[in-house]
């Protein structure tokens, strides 16, 4: 029925008028139906909020005028967890955010939510009128469970009238079909096969006779009538055709005999005439392009006969610079090649050419009239002009695209920052250098320099001023270098100087030595002045390697040695540093796991109290107990957690112990022993680094005020406003803060006047050589000076003999840390220190003895 439907162009008008009416209603009704639920479903929701507001306002109200957090924080998760309810967020009055509920607002989709905002007032007992509005309640309701509500409704709606529409058409389709649909198409089978044979045969109908005449019948009796009239004309014009076609044959056999003659006469004379110009005019557009085109070309074209310019184009002369067509052909090609290539042309012009036509080309340099020399390329060819054979020349000339195939092998070869030689550069020359060196039996050095600190530069100062630096750096180092030596930079602060032909240490010494005072000199960045030092790895050809990347890499091994060793030094390469480079690999392999592994464990330095000679801390310093190389400090492995990202989890696991353990000493009798922990710069970084103390003191249960973070100067100062803002939530808990490494990095003192630090400790730099040397005794006691004129206890660290302790206590300094009281100990040992008493006599400067384990 479908199939028939398909081949009746009523019927299926039929079925799409019953279907776009039924469709219409259907959706007419489904929205009217759709929009009564949404609505009902809105206004539920609506009322749930009303409920929350009412049932829950004065409650949580009461709950923070109480100050009862848990209290507060159940009645929020209940709320969250309410139907359609996705996020319950409560503000204070200055809309700063207290606590939240439910899923993060980021995961909400704005457009299919309800908010409300809930104002909590607290109501005073006894009165009725005094409310204080202490918070704001934010409630968002997701509407998506009434779209879902909806979408099953449409489902149901949808099927139902699918359903129902089928059966219609069905129906309507049958009684079409069976009343009207098949007499139609006898009527329309009976039109198709009429023609002058069939003007004969009646139409009929397969169909019951009825008393009265219907449509289809008139239809018959209209198409019968015009059959018979059809018949009757037929044979009417049949009789008049013959008689007419007699006399058409017999005048047409005349005629045609004529034409033919003349079509004949014609036809030839139109041929020739057509050719003859057809060629002509070939000809001549051929001509005419081929001029045009010359003429328009950029390129210079010339023809030679017989070794003798004969034709030049416009763009010859403007390639060449020439005044006129004679000036161009009084010379010849070769005339117009400098001298280093004419043998290359006469080469090139020498050769044969191909007789097919095929063109020879070649590239050269030319000079214009002018002297200007220009890369060009030509081609050249035989061909026929004039009627003999003549040379074609065309010459494009190429200076723009040589000169940016030589720019992008530079960049390709060259530091875009610098201008210096690249990596690929670098060793290419470095394989030219070793390659001389075999033949004359001389040396290579390879000196890799890696700038001490320039991280620290780009991250206080902006990476702007790291690459000023990066090109002053490189300016200082071309002028110390030879014009045959080769200067490449690798990348980030590292270069490499590459020596040939020096045979003597002495001025390899010499030239490492002026190259590291030049780098060290104060560089002006804006307003400030910034001084670097450099570590400087050597190798040598061919004691070391005799291939280039092998040099390269132990030059890179020397230079990391260099930099483990206090860096501002230069290494040669050993043996050894092989061995120190698998470490390296070793330890960094380890270290992912070591947390995992439970191979960390914590010391603790004392920190003595000079006005009572006492115990009052103690500083918690973090060891490794390396599975293959045995216990490490953190100077061996720290850096490595700080390149690798892992400083973040060794940092948390540092405070959760240390702060357990300060607890543990409290719950073993000893309450005035306070634990300082040092904090990496990435620490001091992270989000949310407030939260994580104070879930570690939460955890611990070691009260605020016995827990001091040690930051170091330079860190401080990567983001001031960021660290005055978090020093302050610290601050605020309780915690202590202390400047660790004061005076080794850049500072502000505006800044450290806006930090809430208690405790400034001195670098071990300015203690080591407090007793020698004026200069460092005088700045020491400048900053002792300075802390206490801010508020601020001083904490001297490194103090390893007793001059120093003498001088650091005439100088007014509050604390002392170093191996002159203690060494770092076994949490244990420290604890018994304590219950000994072990102290420092004041007037004598001498340690009480008492035997612990380191």
């Amino acid at each position: 029925m479908i199939k028939h439907a398909q081949s009746n162009p009523l019927g299926r008008r039929v079925i799409a008028a019953i279907l776009i009416c039924s469709t219409c209603l259907a959706i007419l009704a489904t929205g009217v139906q759709l929009v009564f639920d949404y609505y009902q479903g809105v206004s539920g929701i609506d009322a749930r909020l009303d409920e929350i507001e009412h049932a829950y306002a004065e409650s949580i109200a009461t709950s923070l005028w109480t100050m009862d957090e848990q209290q507060t924080r159940k009645q929020i998760e209940g709320i969250a967890r309410l139907p359609d309810v996705m996020t319950a967020e409560l503000r204070d009055p200055a809309d700063k955010f207290l606590m939240r509920a439910g899923v993060p607002l980021s995961s909400v989709a704005a457009a299919n939510t309800i908010r409300r905002h809930i104002p909590i007032k607290f109501t005073e007992r006894g009165t009725t009128d005094n409310k204080f509005q202490v918070a704001t309640l934010e409630i968002t309701a997701s509407i998506d469970g009434v779209y879902a509500e909806l979408r099953d409704k449409v489902l149901l709606i949808l099927v139902t009238q699918t359903t129902k529409t089928a059966i219609v058409v069905l129906f309507t389709l049958f009684i079409f079909r069976r009343l009207v649909s098949r007499h139609l198409s006898s009527i329309a089978t009976y039109a198709q096969r009429l023609d002058l044979n069939r003007l004969g045969e009646t139409l009929t109908l397969n169909r019951r006779s009825t008393s009265h005449p219907d449509e289809l019948d008139i239809v018959v009796t209209a198409f019968n009538d015009m059959t018979a009239s059809i018949r009757r004309d037929v044979d009417e014009l049949a009789l008049y055709r013959q008689g007419l076609e007699r006399l058409v044959e017999a005048r047409t056999a005349e005629l045609a005999q004529q034409v033919t003659e003349r079509e004949d006469a014609i036809r030839r004379l139109n041929l020739e005439m057509t050719d003859r110009l057809h060629a002509e005019q070939t000809a001549r557009e051929h001509e005419d392009r081929y001029r045009q085109v010359v003429e328009m070309s950029p390129d210079a074209i010339t023809i030679e006969r017989d070794g003798r310019i004969i034709f030049v184009n416009r763009g010859t002369l403007n390639l060449l610079g020439a005044r006129n067509e004679e000036q161009v052909k009084a010379v010849t090609l070769f005339d117009m090649v400098p001298p280093e290539e004419q043998a290359i042309m006469r080469q090139q012009l020498d050769a044969i050419l191909p007789s097919d036509g095929e063109p020879h080309s070649f590239e050269v340099k030319m000079r214009r009239f002018d002297g200007t020399p220009i890369n060009v390329e030509i081609r050249r060819a035989i061909f026929q002009y004039d009627g003999a054979s003549a040379i074609q020349t065309v010459i494009h000339d190429i200076t723009h695209r040589k000169s940016y195939e030589e720019q992008l092998r530079r960049q390709a070869l060259h530091d875009a920052l610098t201008g210096l030689p690249n990596r690929v550069l670098l060793l290419d020359r470095m394989e030219q250098a070793i390659a001389a060196a075999e033949r004359d039996g001389s040396t290579v050095h390879v000196m890799f320099f890696d700038l001490d600190r320039f991280k620290f530069v780009n991250d206080t100062l902006g990476h702007g001023a790291g690459d000023e630096l990066l090109k002053t750096i490189t300016r200082r180092m071309s002028l110390c270098a030879r014009k045959s030596d080769t200067l490449a930079r690798l990348g980030g602060d590292e270069f490499v100087l590459m020596l040939e032909g020096v045979d003597c240490e002495d001025t390899v010494h010499r030239l490492v030595q002026r190259l590291m005072t030049t780098i060290c000199e104060p560089v002006v960045l804006g307003d400030q002045d910034v001084a670097v030092t450099c570590s400087i790895g050597i190798s040598v050809y061919p004691h070391d390697a005799r291939e280039a990347g092998t040099l390269l890499k132990y030059a890179d091994a020397a230079m990391y040695h260099a930099k483990e060793k206090g860096r501002n030094g230069v290494e040669r390469y050993t043996v050894e540093m092989d061995k120190r480079a698998n470490e390296h690999l070793v330890m960094e392999t380890h270290l992912r796991r070591a947390l995992e592994r439970n191979e960390f464990r914590l010391v603790y330095q004392p920190l003595l109290d000079l006005r009572s000679g006492r115990i009052a801390g103690a500083e918690a310093l973090i060891r490794w107990q390396h599975p293959q190389l045995g216990l490490l400090t953190p100077v061996r492995f720290i850096s490595l957690a700080e390149e690798t990202g892992l400083i973040n989890g060794i940092g948390e696991w540092v405070m959760r112990t240390a702060c357990l353990q300060a607890k543990a000493w409290i719950d073993a009798g000893v309450s005035h022993l306070p634990v300082s922990v040092n904090l990496s710069t990435q620490q001091l970084t992270r989000p949310h680094f407030d939260a994580e103390v104070a879930s570690a003191l939460k955890s611990s249960g070691l009260p605020a005020h016995s827990l001091e973070l040690e930051i170091t100067e330079s860190a401080s100062m990567r983001n001031p406003e960021r660290t005055v803002q978090l020093l302050n939530m610290l601050a605020a808990m309780g915690v202590g803060i202390a400047i660790d490494d004061f005076g080794t990095g850049y500072s502000n003192l505006s800044y450290l006047k806006r930090f809430p630090v208690r405790r400034l400790k001195l670098d071990r730099s300015f203690i080591s050589d407090i007793g020698i040397s004026a200069a460092d005794a005088a700045l020491t006691q400048s900053i002792i000076g300075m802390a206490h004129s801010l508020g601020l206890a001083v904490v001297a660290e490194g103090v390893e003999e007793v001059s120093q302790l003498r001088q650091l206590v005439a100088y007014g300094c509050d604390y002392v840390q170093g191996y002159y009281f203690s060494p770092p100990v076994a949490p244990e040992s420290l604890l018994a220190m304590v219950r000994a008493g072990r102290s420092i006599d004041m007037r004598s400067l001498a340690v009480t003895d008492v035997a612990v384990s380191v």
